[in-house]
């Protein structure tokens, strides 16, 4: 995308900086019709029939997303650590669209994104050993933070177990168990070091098989 279309973007879209923990208005009026996470981080969490809340998803820095889908499913998004977000409403992108054709093709591409993601964890919880669902919960992670030397994941292993279906004791058995194995290192209990990607790739069951020589 040209330059002087990112600066009409960036004049169109409105700036918002949220403390950890502070929610994103996503009813009413002041519902945006779409955001890109700048920095930070968003969880979006449903509630149970039990009262309780269920972690859906996580939006990492340079992802987009749809807060009016998270008002169907009656989401809430709130801030993991300072996070920082460019919103829009539906007729200002609407008018961006107008005026930048390519938006309209990169609102499907995210769309397709979604539901890619949603098929993809979909198949992780329902055909995938606790084993293999905790390596591609990293791997994904990992590849959408950017692959870098470090990972920041400040969230408990409750939160993890919830994104993987899993008890939060075998979460924190599995990764135990990586980072016995030397593919990853854990110096905190939220910070996570890929030591071996190729390695911890081949554990999440969607890595081609080896062929024996």
């Amino acid at each position: 995308m040209r330059s002087a279309e990112m600066r009409s973007i960036q004049r169109k879209f409105t700036t918002e900086n949220y403390r950890d923990g502070e929610t994103l208005a996503c009813k009413g009026v002041d519902a945006p019709f779409m955001g890109i996470v700048r920095s930070g981080m968003l969880r979006e969490d449903r509630p149970t029939p039990q009262g309780r809340t269920h972690l859906l998803a996580l939006t990492f820095a340079n992802e987009a997303l749809a807060p009016q889908g998270c008002v169907r499913a009656k989401c809430t998004l709130t801030a993991v650590g300072e996070t920082e977000v460019m919103t829009c409403d539906q007729r200002t992108f609407e008018e961006l669209a107008s005026a930048i054709p390519r938006l309209q093709l990169n609102l499907l591409h995210l769309i397709q994104d979604q539901l890619a993601q949603a098929q993809d964890w979909q198949l992780l919880l329902g055909r995938k050993t606790a084993s293999e669902r905790v390596a591609s919960m990293l791997v994904s992670f990992h590849q959408r933070h950017g692959r870098p030397d470090e990972m920041h994941l400040p969230m408990s292993r409750a939160d993890l177990g919830q994104l993987t279906g899993l008890t939060l004791e075998t979460v924190s058995r599995q990764m135990r168990a990586l980072e016995k194995a030397g593919l990853i290192a854990m110096p905190l209990p939220t910070r996570v070091r890929v030591l071996d990607a190729a390695a911890l790739h081949e554990l999440t069951g969607d890595a081609p098989a080896r062929v024996a020589a």
